[in-house]
């Protein structure tokens, strides 16, 4: 059985104490129950994390990148210059950044005006998709609408929320 060392802040010295009076001897076997309990929640609140595979560059010419993360949010609406009609998938990667999978679908007139698609299905010709990564999500702040911005920042905080753990 392997030893580990555990520093406790001063701050915190109470708490060991009164765990160790509870636990009698076995103070590992507390510490290892709450390691345990730790894991499991990080890992339903984050979700799990997988390998993400997505197809991005022109419809035509596509190439398929991977990467491990978790999928946290969707988005829809126009570019940022409001010509175009776009999709996203917003995702957190194991290393914590963001990434975002940024479809172009059409220009914005036959968004607002879906019949126009199916008179024009060359309209969906040009459809491309690319993946944008950043620490954080006003880094991408002048590649993308402020719509997908702040949906992105909500996502991200959604996924940061403190848990209260009752004891009733």
């Amino acid at each position: 059985m392997a030893n580990k060392t555990i520093y406790v802040k001063g701050s915190d010295e109470n708490v060991y104490k009164e765990a160790q009076k509870i636990a009698g001897e076995a103070l590992s076997s507390v510490v290892s129950r709450a390691l345990r309990e730790f894991v499991d929640r990080s890992k339903a609140l984050k979700g799990e994390m997988r390998e993400i595979a997505v197809n991005v560059g022109p419809k035509d010419k596509m190439r398929e990148q991977r990467f491990v993360g978790n999928q946290i949010g969707k988005w829809k609406g126009f570019s940022r210059d409001k010509e175009f009609w776009q999709t996203a998938k917003i995702y957190e990667t194991q290393k914590g950044n963001v990434v975002i999978l940024l479809t172009t679908v059409c220009k914005a007139n036959f968004a607002a005006n879906p019949g126009g698609l199916k008179k024009n299905p060359e309209a969906l010709k040009d459809t491309s998709t690319e993946l944008l990564t950043a620490k954080k999500p006003k880094e991408l702040k002048d590649k993308i609408s402020d719509d997908l911005l702040k949906k992105c920042e909500d996502a991200l905080k959604k996924e940061e929320k403190k848990i209260e753990y009752l004891d009733i």
